[in-house]
């Protein structure tokens, strides 16, 4: 498994004489590790279907996932997908025709993304577009992480229920960003020494207190996610994946990168990648 995790970063390091090799096998390599995690999965919880990955540590803990069901009966972050709605129709002009998908109609705008943009080099997500969208359009931009950002990615999220994720790997650069993305997640960070991987692979459905650890696969499916520990704080609890990737790299001792920079960007590239047939299922309640 841990050769899985390397064997992106080994293919990245050869950008360094050259993009030809890494144009043999950009799509093949990234395959592999998707292909590599899923199997590592199902033969560490060969009862657990791959479709439940979605539900994170809801598909280890019966208890927990009745409690969690109960909570998405009448769920909190209603309001706010709601909110979201209300905001994108406020600036429907800008979104529309600039948004990818979008001219399929909102429920595409969602499973466009995360995506490699050939021109500038760079993954595009979803928050940059909102955002992208509204400066062009002479708007103020959201600020990143929670509030308003959160609300309409929440509401796209919401419209695009039930359709999978299909991040596309078809070229050098989305290649490189996927290996860089993958070397994010597995070497050891911070000044605990850990990597992404210990917590949501390895030790995936064990308990860290009384917390247990989500698996890797499918975490991307939910976000923007309403966590109880976010509503505690704040009274509106959505949150975006790059909000989480920041708490995570704070709780390991690490340097937090900047909000929708490039490491972060590169981090959901493949993220998302490796939960490719999965169904989106956002927002969703987290503990």
């Amino acid at each position: 498994m841990k050769k899985t995790l390397s064997s992106a970063i080994a293919i990245a390091i050869a950008t360094s004489f050259g993009s030809q090799a890494i144009a043999v096998e950009h799509n093949a390599v990234a395959e592999q590790s998707r292909t590599d995690l899923i199997n590592y999965f199902q033969n560490k919880h060969p009862n657990r279907p791959f479709a439940d990955y979605i539900n994170g540590i809801y598909g280890y803990d019966e208890d927990r996932r009745m409690q969690w069901q109960a909570e998405e009966e009448f769920p909190q972050y209603e309001e706010f997908v709601e909110r979201g709605e209300e905001l994108f129709n406020r600036d429907l002009n800008a979104y529309m025709g600039c948004m990818v998908g979008s001219d399929r109609g909102v429920a595409h705008i969602r499973p466009s993304y995360p995506y490699f943009n050939e021109q500038t080099q760079q993954v595009v997500t979803l928050e940059g577009d909102i955002n992208r969208c509204r400066t062009e359009a002479g708007l103020k931009p959201f600020a990143w992480k929670r509030g308003d950002i959160a609300h309409v990615g929440a509401f796209l999220g919401y419209e695009a229920r039930g359709q999978k994720i299909n991040v596309v790997i078809d070229s050098p650069g989305a290649a490189a960003a996927f290996a860089a993305g993958e070397r994010e997640f597995a070497e050891p960070r911070g000044q605990l020494g850990l990597a992404c991987a210990s917590c949501h692979v390895y030790n995936a459905s064990r308990q860290a207190r009384s917390d247990i650890l989500s698996p890797v696969l499918g975490h991307v499916s939910h976000f923007p996610v309403w966590r109880g520990k976010w509503a505690r704080a704040s009274g509106d609890g959505l949150g975006t994946l790059h909000r989480r990737y920041e708490g995570c790299h704070k709780n390991m001792r690490h340097t937090a990168y900047e909000v929708q920079g490039e490491e972060y960007r590169n981090l959901e590239f493949w993220h998302a990648y490796i939960s490719n047939g999965l169904e989106i299922n956002a927002p969703s309640y987290r503990q």
